[in-house]
């Protein structure tokens, strides 16, 4: 086990459960359980893409520790901290244009007939980054991040923040690479019984999503791509009517 300084980063896809779940179709007659199986697939395949683009769009400069369901958390550490936290700072940024257009890439699957395919454009992603001390350990041969602050980042998940996207930056981040000059930001306080006082510093990027301005491709068209998308998909059902 080792001690470390570094970086915690939590990139996370906000309204991953009414994505999965927004109607209960298993009660649908003749078709609902089977519904249900391919709603599930399908969100689960178009999160799982999402997520790797943006953990693409975060390049080299951190490191994949585990993916969580609808997030990942990610890590660094840098000889020059002040410097990698605006390198950082900038990465992330680069995250809300990449995921947006990679939603407009997938406009297609609007053609399938479930539940998830009709709802990603309401998709939104978030990003969390702290900098302090965690713990580096093994457990059954594979690397585990542990200690007080990597708690803090997870629990800042939830917080008071509006919104479903925005850039929430930890103080120690914000004034260890003085990116106050280089974003507009706004300062907050979240409150933890068992941690305290956080002050954050929330950054909502421009709005990038160009989903709903999508000017569909003809139809024939639009089903051979959602068929070929979704190819590992043993619960595929018939296109919606063009």
């Amino acid at each position: 086990m080792q001690q470390v300084q570094g970086f915690i980063v939590i990139l996370d896809i906000s309204g991953y459960t009414r994505f999965v779940r927004a109607h209960n179709l298993r009660h649908v007659p003749l078709y609902g359980k089977r519904f249900s199986r391919m709603n599930e697939a399908h969100a689960e395949q178009v999160v799982t893409d999402l997520l790797e683009t943006i953990v693409g769009a975060m390049g080299d400069i951190v490191r994949v520790e585990k993916f969580e369901g609808d997030a990942v958390l990610l890590s660094a550490m840098s000889e020059a901290p002040h410097a990698f936290a605006l390198q950082l700072v900038d990465r992330l940024q680069a995250i809300f244009p990449s995921f947006h257009e990679r939603v407009h890439e997938l406009a297609f699957c609007r053609t399938c007939l479930c539940d998830c395919c009709q709802q990603m454009g309401q998709l939104r992603v978030k990003a969390i980054a702290h900098y302090g001390p965690f713990l580096v350990k093994t457990m059954l041969g594979m690397r585990e991040l542990a200690g007080q602050e990597m708690i803090r980042a997870h629990r800042l998940l939830k917080n008071n923040v509006e919104g479903h996207e925005y850039l929430l930056l930890t103080d120690s981040v914000v004034q260890l690479g003085e990116v106050q000059g280089a974003l507009e930001l706004s300062p907050q306080t979240e409150f933890d019984d068992d941690l305290g006082e956080t002050k954050v510093w929330v950054h909502r990027p421009p709005i990038h999503s160009r989903f709903e301005d999508t000017q569909p491709a003809p139809y024939p068209q639009r089903v051979r791509q959602m068929w070929s998308y979704f190819r590992e998909s043993k619960d595929e059902l018939p296109a919606r009517p063009g």
